[in-house]
């Protein structure tokens, strides 16, 4: 047998040309990232052709501990070695290879179905579909010079009885079969040019894993993962194997979060930018868009005087909360009680919520912690009180370590929830390292004041937790949170329903993360009990704890979430790292997965994700799973697709020619023009192609058989027209009993 390498060059007119070439060697094709790229739209990395059936991607845990896709694909009108071998590139894949028992096992067992077997007339014999399994020629008939297409040495054998047997002579390929009126997991050798054959098993790996799927454990929650990369203008919905489901796309980087809403439709933060408040978590616009992405609703809340920033939250109602800094002046600050020598920027940024109605771009109700201070620095100012008598109001002058103490960013806000039992929203106070609980059934005009509303307290705090030290009640010692985010009440239904949950960062010198779980002391009705002046608020210690082990290997300085499941476990979001996994309640690891898309691109699996400006470049705030009965999700496709991160093909390049073929003078294919206006001239450099019937396929970029031709006795020179074919990337392929060449071609009318 002689084996064919393919060449790849990127052209000035960045268009990939593709040639095939016959000689002896066997070499490898490992495509240069570059021109992997513009392949990938190209046929010879095309999932599917006409009337291909598939049915979806399948994650297979080797023993190595890696993850490896397989991808059953049916083809009813038939498909030969070599043609398989091509279509087996799409996606950075290659055809399968087996390498033991449990592989041979998984992979039978996603083609033990008749759609991807033939019955061959007369003998009822099952042919099944191609495996990646060559030999090379010259080899000692029947069983020797057998390898993958990947070069692996094929340690691991399981041919049918009698085989292989090189029957006629030019048995060249590996497919499972062939058995009388039964499906075997067993392997047979054929020809490569044997075109009965009704599918193919495409795989994709890589010789080392960094991304993606690394565990799914029968005891995850299933479900389906939502996440937008920090500073990637796209969003993802993928399955629990880490099957891409659905995109969406926007002109902006999120702000921070994202959610999947109870109509399919995706809200999200976005980010503009604004110089007047350039603050870690900037967004200044929300954006509403359907499944299939289209922009439904934006509303833009950034201006000189206030910028809504990090996080968001879709009401019952409709409606949505924005968390936003609004700008104080020097002069505002100071007659606050602010302490002049801390704002060293002459400005303070304090937060404040809005309820904004979609449905008229309004704000219809407005909380501000300017409305509610303390202050005991200056007895001149306004708010001036004893701050351990008011726990019910924020100090001005108490800030997060010395670091933060002159920044305008006082308390960074950087989580929104709402409780509608209760009518309550609860914020997450990065640099305070508390969560407060306001009341949101006050009107706007009671939230500016200390009375009314559902629990008489206007916009006063009702509740908070985590530093007792913020309201004078204890000292570092009692500290509970370090730069906490996404601060929740664990939902009805749930296993700890209303208690809070969230991600405790682990910052100043805690040097660990972990997710924390405590029971607020709140009545059924939502109130909570007032402690003494100098007591702090309950409850004294968290009822869980999910501490990773080493402590010190879970550590997500700037951002991190999570998120309860109906079955206990609970996701954690290592926002750092793009890291997502799920633990049980005793802290035991079912499912894990690392993104692969960064600030501009997604990356190839064995990639080293590159280091950012917080953490990796693929962080990510927030990950969100939502079971397959969310509304949301009724009646939606649901069909995954292939994994979000790129593969480049291990494969090999041995297309086997059959042993019959003398060592004849060998062909090249080129073509000229190229690009080209109208008509196509197709070379053998060599020679002719071939004395018999020789076929001619033109494809379009999307895989689309556009004409097919038979010539008889053809010359070393094919014309031809495609006058009335769309402008674009065409592939030809020239195939006759002994060889297969191809040419990748630009048509531009």
């Amino acid at each position: 047998m002689r084996t064919t390498v393919l060449r790849s060059s990127l052209l000035r007119s960045s268009f990939f040309t593709l040639r095939s070439s016959f000689f002896t060697p066997r070499s490898s094709l490992l495509i240069p990232r570059s021109s992997f790229l513009v392949l990938r739209s190209s046929f010879l990395f095309l999932c599917l052709t006409v009337g291909w059936a598939a049915a979806q991607p399948e994650p297979w845990f080797h023993p190595d501990g890696s993850v490896h896709y397989y991808h059953a694909i049916s083809t009813p009108d038939g498909i030969d070695w070599n043609f398989a071998w091509d279509s087996a590139l799409g996606h950075g894949g290659y055809l399968a290879t087996v390498t033991s028992p449990a592989e041979n096992d998984f992979v039978f067992g996603l083609v033990d179905s008749g759609v991807y077997w033939y019955e061959r007339p007369g003998t009822g014999l099952l042919a099944g579909p191609w495996l990646g399994g060559t030999q090379d020629f010259g080899s000692h008939e029947p069983d020797s010079g057998w390898h993958w297409v990947t070069n692996e040495a094929m340690g691991f054998r399981k041919w049918s009885p009698g085989e292989p047997d090189n029957q006629g002579g030019n048995e060249n390929a590996l497919h499972f079969g062939e058995s009388t009126g039964v499906r075997v997991p067993t392997w047979n050798d054929l020809s490569s040019l044997d075109g009965s054959i009704r599918g193919f098993v495409r795989e994709l790996s890589a010789d080392s894993q960094t991304l993606g799927l690394f565990r799914n454990d029968s005891s995850a929650f299933v479900g389906y993962t939502l996440f937008t990369p920090l500073s990637y203008k796209f969003t993802y919905l993928i399955d629990n194997k880490g099957r891409l489901v659905r995109t969406w796309h926007s002109s902006y980087p999120p702000g921070a979060s994202c959610y999947l809403l109870e109509d399919g439709s995706l809200l999200r933060s976005a980010r503009l930018g604004n110089s007047s408040f350039p603050g870690g978590g900037t967004g200044g616009r929300v954006e509403r868009y359907d499944w299939d992405g289209s922009l439904q609703w934006s509303y833009q809340y950034s201006s000189t005087l206030h910028c809504q920033h990090h996080d968001i939250a879709s009401l019952p109602n409709g409606n949505v909360l924005l968390v936003a800094w609004e700008l104080k002046t020097r002069a505002e600050a100071v007659a606050a009680g602010r302490n002049p020598s801390w704002l060293v920027q002459n400005k303070l940024w304090p937060d404040h919520v809005v309820e904004v109605n979609p449905a008229t771009d309004s704000i219809v109700w407005e909380w501000h912690v300017w409305d509610h201070l303390i202050q005991d620095y200056d007895s001149t100012k306004a708010n001036y009180g004893d701050p351990a008598q008011h726990s019910e109001l924020a100090d001005i002058n108490f800030t997060g370590p010395p670091p933060l103490r002159g920044a305008p960013d006082w308390l960074h806000v950087n989580s929104v929830a709402y409780n509608p039992d209760f009518d309550q929203v609860i914020l997450s106070i990065h640099n305070l390292n508390e969560v407060w609980v306001i009341d949101h059934s006050t009107t706007t005009e009671e939230a500016r004041g200390h009375t009314g509303g559902r629990f008489g307290m206007g916009g006063d705090l009702l509740y908070r937790w985590g530093n007792p030290r913020a309201y004078r009640a204890g000292d570092t010692t009692d500290r509970k949170l370090f730069g906490q985010h996404n601060a929740q009440w664990i939902g009805p239904g749930l296993p700890g329903a209303g208690h809070i949950l969230l991600f405790n960062n682990g910052i100043d010198g805690r040097g660990y993360s972990s997710v924390d779980e405590f029971i607020p002391p709140c009545d059924s009705a939502g109130n909570y009990p007032r402690p003494a002046p100098g007591t702090p608020f309950g409850p004294a210690a968290q009822c869980w704890v999910y501490v990773a082990t080493p402590p010190a290997s879970l550590f997500s300085a700037t951002m991190g979430g999570a998120q309860r499941f109906p079955n206990g476990n609970t996701l954690i979001c290592e926002s750092d790292l793009g890291a997502f996994f799920e633990v049980t309640r005793d802290s035991q690891i079912v499912w894990h997965y690392l993104s692969p898309a960064t600030d501009s691109t997604r990356l190839y699996q064995g990639d080293t994700v590159p280091g950012g400006a917080s953490g990796k470049q693929n962080n990510t705030f927030r990950a969100l799973r939502y079971p397959p009965d969310y509304p949301g999700l009724s009646g939606r496709n649901l069909t995954p697709g292939y994994p979000l991160e790129l593969y480049q093909t291990r494969q090999f390049v041995g297309l086997a020619e059959p042993s019959h073929v003398p060592s004849d003078p060998r062909a090249a294919l080129s073509t000229s023009p190229n690009p080209f206006r109208t008509s196509l001239l197709i070379h053998l450099t060599t020679g002719p192609l071939d004395h018999s019937t020789t076929s001619v396929h033109i494809f379009d970029a999307q895989g689309r058989l556009c004409r097919q031709l038979r010539i008889s006795n053809p010359k070393s020179e094919i014309a031809l027209d495609f006058r009335g074919q769309h402008a674009g990337v065409y592939l030809i392929r020239v195939q006759t009993a002994a060889r297969t060449a191809t040419a990748r071609v630009v048509f531009t009318p």
